[in-house]
């Protein structure tokens, strides 16, 4: 409300100093000019945006708005002119000023222009107005997409867990015995594992050093499947240990080279992951034995072959990527020589 005064108002001084009003040096006659603008122009068009939502025509078709505004400017514009031109008149014989001859003339000068004032006024206004809803709509429409976005990002994360207990499960079973005490402390790496993968599905992003410690201890517990098939290296500039990564990244790209790469091999190989500044991004390679072909195709019980994706985890890995970082981040997959190679690149933290 006092905005909207606010606002006549100001077009009532600029309006009076432009027509030179403020020369006359007649400080009451202007004030009593200003203040019969403000007033019949606030109230006309807080009249007028009532009618706006009492009959809700921001929803409706300009047609239909412009039929509600004319049919109401102008009667109302005709009333505010009689009415305020009235009033000035008034004023004017008590104060003994000179009055227009003609107060019909005046009040049907004065009746278009107040019209027209009323009109520009409403058009602003619905601009204003419709703008505003669609700023608010795309908020609502991003937060949306956000909100979705982490359902989705549930949902994928979800999907990791039991590769971790079965797995983890099953290795450990095989070791109990064998080496009781080598079992105990493969559960305890296990224990670790569901417990950051339970607080890693809460979080957008974690530190590289504790992704990496996890991806270690992953790492420990396929040595008691491979042994000795198994050989891990890791390769990690120190600078980067403080970097924030999607959760589990480096684990499920670790988890599809076993699985496609050295689980296929029957002399195993070397899983190694290198992690290193690459401009502005962070470049995540993981290299295993295998072959592309192999990951992409497999061999029925019949000897036909049969086509079939990369495997769930390397879906999820693009999905989660599209959805945190969209075309900022890439990962490709690619044959060199006789090994695979995961390369995956997201935007550093630091920028």
């Amino acid at each position: 409300m006092t905005y909207h005064f606010g606002g006549w108002l100001i077009f009532a001084l600029v309006n009076t100093f432009s027509l030179g009003l403020l020369t006359q040096h007649n400080f009451e006659k202007n004030a009593i000019q200003v203040a019969t603008v403000v007033i019949s122009l606030g109230l006309s068009t807080l009249f007028i945006r009532e009618i706006i939502y009492r009959f809700d025509l921001i929803n409706t078709s300009w047609r239909k708005q412009w039929i509600y505004f004319l049919t109401t400017s102008i009667p109302l514009g005709f009333i505010c002119a009689f009415i305020a031109i009235g009033f000035v008149y008034a004023y004017y014989i008590h104060a003994g000023y000179a009055v227009p001859p003609s107060f019909w003339g005046t009040v049907l000068d004065n009746w278009l222009f107040l019209v027209l004032l009323m009109i520009a006024w409403t058009f602003i206004y619905i601009t204003t107005v419709n703008k505003d809803r669609l700023h608010k709509a795309e908020q609502e429409a991003i937060q949306l997409k956000l909100q979705l976005n982490e359902v989705k990002m549930s949902a994928l994360m979800g999907q990791l867990n039991p590769h971790f207990l079965f797995n983890g499960l099953n290795n450990i079973r095989a070791l109990i015995l064998e080496d009781a005490a080598k079992s105990r402390e493969m559960l305890t790496n296990l224990s670790g594992l569901l417990r950051y993968t339970l607080v890693a599905h809460k979080q957008k992003t974690v530190p590289l050093r504790d992704e990496l410690e996890i991806v270690s201890q992953y790492a420990e517990l396929l040595k008691i499947q491979y042994e000795d098939r198994l050989r891990f290296n890791l390769e990690v500039d120190p600078a980067l240990m403080e970097e924030s990564i999607p959760p589990l990244l480096i684990q499920l790209l670790a988890e599809n080279a076993v699985r496609h790469g050295i689980d296929k091999s029957r002399m195993g190989g070397e899983l190694l992951i290198k992690i290193f500044k690459e401009k502005d991004h962070i470049s995540i390679t993981v290299t295993n034995p295998g072959t592309l072909e192999n990951l992409n195709s497999e061999v029925t019980t019949t000897g036909e072959r049969k086509v079939q994706n990369t495997g769930l985890g390397l879906i999820n890995i693009k999905k989660r990527l599209s959805l945190q970082y969209g075309n900022r981040a890439s990962f490709n997959l690619q044959q060199q020589g006789l090994l695979v190679v995961a390369q995956c690149s997201i935007p550093s933290s630091a920028f």
